[in-house]
């Protein structure tokens, strides 16, 4: 009955159940909706301002690289201001000069279009006229030093050349230098901005004049700058930033005005919007999904309720059987019956009640048939109690296990009989079948394991059980170890320790620890421990495994120590380095950093070998350790290289100590070695919040400073910018080297009086896009740090020949032309082979193509140079030395290279008509390539009077301005055409 009534209840427990779903829902569904609703004001709110911040950031960014193309251009002109004034303080001015000094800082400032003089005091309408106070200029003031620094601007114009910015320079009261900056250098400064192709910007003068913009009016945009309203509502106090934001640009009269769209900002917040409105239908669905489902499950719990009920009453009959047979044995123990629905139970016929003794032997297992009888016979002889186990096999079933109990009784009739219950104990019969095999398997498994195997009381930890591995493993007999306890194979000072252990709960336990035990000689082994609770003999116990891993641990140990530590050194190594560092940033503790790097490591290993390198790095890590002195963390992250790390203030006296000894010489195996260092430092958290980027920023310092003479340099700004600034412009030169984005200008040479071409000279420009163009100057040094300059040499020798072939076509085969030959081509051994292919290619003649190296190809690779002249020579090339006399000239080059033409660097030739050292060097040059035969050319020749002295004194041949200015292969074949037209 009791179960019945547990049942009645189900129903009920399931409607109080689906009840208790359904207001829980409810209100997680409520409480859901206010947390998105909260999560979505956030948003909005985080969105607002990311916006706001981008614009602030975007317009400090735009004005720090507009500041550049202003500074630079404001210096020239007031570099231009400052020279006419020098001159006209020193009474003399010189007009020819001053237009020499406003070209050489045009040629150096790209971007000013044109620099003029002009005068206030000048009519206006006059082409010198100018008067700043008309107000179209800004920052223009009559005080002269006011107006020195910082030039004024004038309204953008728009000329022949694009778009100007007006600039002018106070030279005194009335004197002015008036030029232009070209608007499109601005825009090329800008370009590359963070965010500047999203973010609407314009640079405005003081006078809210447009300079230049990018994106959407802002004037049209600035309602979208402050929230609309039922954003204000929504966010409520204090209200998001503005989308606009305004930044000026250093010292001059110029804003930048940045501008960011409303709906830039919304339209992130409005997906997330739909994925929070997704997710609550989502829910929603879910939950009327979950009450469907409970409402179908208490509908099925229900009938199988009332079903159990039905099949109750069969259930309590079959518990009544229980699995126990009634049985008699009666007639002098010849007969043997049952209740009829035990006969299966009993083996018995279906069917049948009563059987014959032996038929009910035959039945029993013939292991037990023995025992049977015998107990039976007893029992029935003595009259006492009948308790015996058997084993029985049922009609087509399988064998069982019963237990029989029975007892002598006589009746009133003084009938005989024994009477009593069989219990099928198959289950049972088997459970201790099971743990005697599995006691079995343990003894088994316990002696003959290779590993240790103990079993200790879990309270007394004393040695209940041993096998033989432990034995073998800690030197003990069995009789020792069962006197002992765990404590005796642990260090005293780990009783307390293997004393916790051993009160942790079975969970704590479970995961293996390493512990340190100790065998009977004394000697430490490291094991891995797992252990188990078990019942051994009656009492709680634990089995433990012990598992030697003292080889496994050292190996560990080692590779450990290989992945943490420099294996040259000793010392820790750049990720151990980082990790530390890492440690005192999460600290939130200040620290410097300094890059240490080794000069002329590399000399020392080609010379010596490396085994000398390495020892003398160990000796200079010695030194180095040895003067941190345990202060900080010292690393060794490359070869050539060590870094300091300290939470101590890096004093310049400190550093200089690290700079000094190592200089001090170094005696190796019979060598002496003097090496030299270059110390980065930088500083956290000024320079960096990441470990990486202070240890990059540490080496910028070191690197960009290798050539410096002062050991000790911090890490700047400025640094990074320039490094990102030269990797980028790298970038544009790797690409532009690969697009073939160059062309070639000639410049004629010629000879003296008549001016006749005799030559030109190839000269290789990099056009860009907005129209200018960039001088080899500028992009030479870094194809050469790239490794560039083969590529870009082969692609020049192409395009000469082919100009070369241009020549021979329009009749004019007889000049050749020259190209620069760089370091690099000379060390490459493709240059002799290359010339002679593209001679081939084209169908040149051996002397239409001739090669111009310079002083530093010779003093770096003399004997390369001498080689790779001579099979020059021998296949008809013209060699030329250019730059003469600018680089550490020797005689020994005129006397062993087999050289046709010394050409006179310009800076020679620049005041050869006015400088008298000048004159004597090129009177020197042109008088020594006379006594060798040697053909002399002035390079740079821009006014006649240069021209007439060289031709006095008796050079070759000339080339500069004054001749004619490199240009495109058309534009000089015209050019030739012209000059053969008037000498026919």
């Amino acid at each position: 009955m009791r179960q019945a009534t547990v049942t009645d209840d189900g129903p009920k427990v399931v409607s109080r159940q689906a009840t208790l779903t359904l207001w829980f829902g409810s209100l997680t569904a409520a409480l859901l909706l206010v947390l998105l609703a909260q999560d979505l004001r956030a948003n909005l709110r985080s969105q607002w301002r990311e916006g706001s911040d981008r614009a602030a950031e975007v317009a400090y960014s735009v004005a720090q690289m507009a500041h550049g193309p202003l500074r630079s251009s404001s210096n020239a002109m007031l570099l231009i201001a400052e020279e006419s004034r020098r001159l006209q303080q020193a009474g003399k001015r010189d007009d020819v000069l001053l237009n020499e000094i406003v070209a050489a800082v045009l040629r150096r400032q790209p971007q000013i279009v044109h620099a003029t003089f002009a005068d206030t005091t000048a009519p206006a309408g006059t082409s010198t006229s100018f008067h700043p106070n008309d107000g179209t200029w800004t920052a223009c003031d009559t005080n002269i030093d006011a107006a020195i620094a910082i030039p004024c601007f004038g309204t953008p114009q728009k000329t022949s050349l694009g778009w100007v910015l007006p600039i002018a320079s106070s030279i005194d009261e009335h004197q002015w230098v008036v030029g232009a900056i070209r608007i499109a250098a601005l825009e090329r400064a800008v370009a590359h901005a963070p965010d500047a192709d999203e973010v609407s910007f314009s640079l405005v003068d003081t006078h809210g004049r447009s300079i230049l913009h990018s994106g959407p009016d802002l004037s049209t945009a600035a309602a979208e700058a402050a929230p609309p309203g039922w954003v204000a509502r929504w966010l409520g106090a204090p209200p998001p930033g503005s989308l606009q934001a305004t930044a000026p640009i250093g010292p001059y009269p110029f804003s930048v005005t940045t501008q960011i769209g409303r709906e830039d900002v919304l339209t992130p917040w409005r997906h997330h919007v739909m994925v929070a409105v997704s997710f609550y239908l989502l829910y929603l669905a879910a939950f009327v999904c979950l009450q469907k489902i409970m409402a179908r499950t208490a509908h099925i719990q229900q009938h199988f309720v009332r079903s159990l009920q039905a099949k109750t009453e069969a259930l309590r009959l079959a518990q009544r059987a229980g699995r126990t047979a009634m049985w008699t044995l009666s007639d002098h123990a010849r007969h043997f019956e049952c209740q009829e629905d035990a006969s299966e139970l009993l083996g018995l016929p279906s069917g049948h009640a009563t059987i014959s003794v032996k038929d009910m032997l035959d039945a029993v297992a013939p292991a037990d048939r023995w025992l049977l009888l015998r107990q039976t016979r007893r029992a029935w002889k003595k009259h006492n109690p009948l308790n015996v186990e058997f084993r029985i096999r049922q009609p087509g079933r399988a064998m069982r296990c019963l237990l029989a109990s029975g007892q002598v009784v006589i009746d009133e009739a003084g009938t005989k009989r024994m009477t009593g219950t069989a219990v099928d104990v198959t289950e049972q019969w088997s459970a201790r079948q099971r743990q005697v095999e599995s006691e079995h398997r343990f003894d088994v498994l316990f002696e003959q394991n290779p590993l240790p195997f103990w079993v200790f009381d879990a309270s007394s930890l004393q040695f209940l059980e041993i096998n033989a591995a432990a034995i073998r493993t800690y030197g003990y007999s069995r009789e020792e170890f069962l006197a002992m306890t765990i404590l005796d194979i642990r260090d005293p000072s780990d009783r307390l320790k293997v004393q916790e252990e051993v009160a942790l709960a079975p969970e704590a336990r479970f995961i293996p620890k390493v512990w340190v035990h100790r065998t009977k000689n004394g000697a430490a082994i490291d094991v891995r421990v797992h252990t188990a609770d078990i019942v051994f003999a009656d009492r709680p116990a634990r089995l433990v495994l012990a598992e030697d891993v003292t080889t496994q641990l050292a190996d560990e140990r080692e590779l450990s120590y290989r992945a943490s530590h420099d294996l040259v050194t000793g010392l820790p190594n750049q990720h151990a380095m980082i990790e530390w560092m890492d440690v005192l940033i999460a600290g939130g503790s200040p620290f410097e950093v300094a890059y240490v790097q080794l000069l002329g490591m590399d000399a020392i290993a080609d010379t010596f070998g490396i085994n000398i390198a390495t020892g003398i790095l160990q000796m200079v890590a010695a030194r180095l350790a040895e003067r941190s002195d345990g202060n900080g963390y010292l690393a060794s992250v490359t070869q050539q290289a060590f870094v300091w790390v300290t939470s101590s203030p890096m004093t310049e006296a400190t550093l200089q100590s690290f700079a000094d000894c190592v200089a001090e010489p170094i005696y190796y195996k019979d060598t002496q070695h003097q090496i030299s260092i270059m110390i980065g430092v930088a500083r956290h958290p000024q320079d960096g919040m990441q470990s990486d980027t202070l240890l990059a920023r540490a080496a910028l310092a070191a690197h960009v400073h290798l050539h410096s003479d002062k050991p000790i340099h911090y890490f700047e700004a400025v640094l990074a910018q320039q490094s990102r600034e030269k990797l980028h412009f790298s970038a544009c030169l790797r690409r532009a080297v690969k697009r073939h984005e160059f062309e070639l200008h000639f410049q004629l040479i010629t000879d003296f009086p008549d001016r006749r071409p005799i030559g030109l000279e190839a000269l290789i420009r990099w056009p860009q896009t907005d129209g200018s163009i960039i001088l080899p100057s500028t992009f030479i040094p870094i194809c050469e740090e790239a490794g560039l300059i083969v590529p870009l040499g082969n692609w020049v020798l192409s395009q000469a020949a082919k100009a070369s072939r241009e020549l021979k076509m329009a009749g004019f085969a007889n000049l050749p032309i020259s190209i620069n030959v760089s370091p690099a081509e000379l060390r490459s051994r493709d240059l002799v082979a290359n010339i002679r292919a593209a001679r081939e290619a084209y169908s040149l003649a051996s002397d239409a193509l001739r090669v111009e190296l310079t002083e530093s190809c010779l003093i770096e690779h003399k004997d390369k140079a001498i080689a790779v002249m001579k099979q020059l020579r021998a296949d008809g090339v013209a060699v030329a030395l250019d730059d003469f006399g600018t680089g550490f000239s020797s005689l020994s080059y005129l006397r062993d290279l087999p050289i046709d033409t010394l050409k006179i660097d310009q800076a020679f030739v620049r005041n050869v008509d006015r400088d008298e050292r000048s004159a004597t060097i090129c009177e020197a040059i042109i008088a020594l390539g006379k006594s060798l035969k040697v053909n002399t050319i002035a390079e740079g020749i821009e006014r006649e009077a240069q021209f007439r002295w060289l031709q006095l004194h008796g050079c070759d041949a000339a080339q500069g301005f004054y001749i004619g200015r490199p240009e495109r292969l058309a534009d000089v074949l015209k050019s030739l055409s012209q000059y053969k037209a008037k000498a026919l």
